[in-house]
């Protein structure tokens, strides 16, 4: 169900590599991408970055009916 006070956010899936025995996997928004690029960088490990198949639906911040 979708309502008009709703927006998709575009979720991507960082792995994290060489970080031990199993590699560790975040998810996070769009937004967030970067910072976890540069904090790879920072601690010298490689990413992997791929995008989630399904966005999740968030609220909108918008006001219903502004113009």
């Amino acid at each position: 169900m979708t309502s008009r006070n709703q927006r998709a956010v575009q979720l991507y899936k960082i792995t994290y590599l060489g970080t031990g025995p199993e590699s560790e996997v975040r998810t996070v928004e769009a937004g967030e991408v970067a910072a976890a690029i540069e904090y790879a960088g920072e601690h010298g490990m490689q990413v992997r970055i791929r995008p989630c198949r399904h966005p999740v639906e968030k609220p909108s911040t918008k006001k219903q009916g502004a113009s």
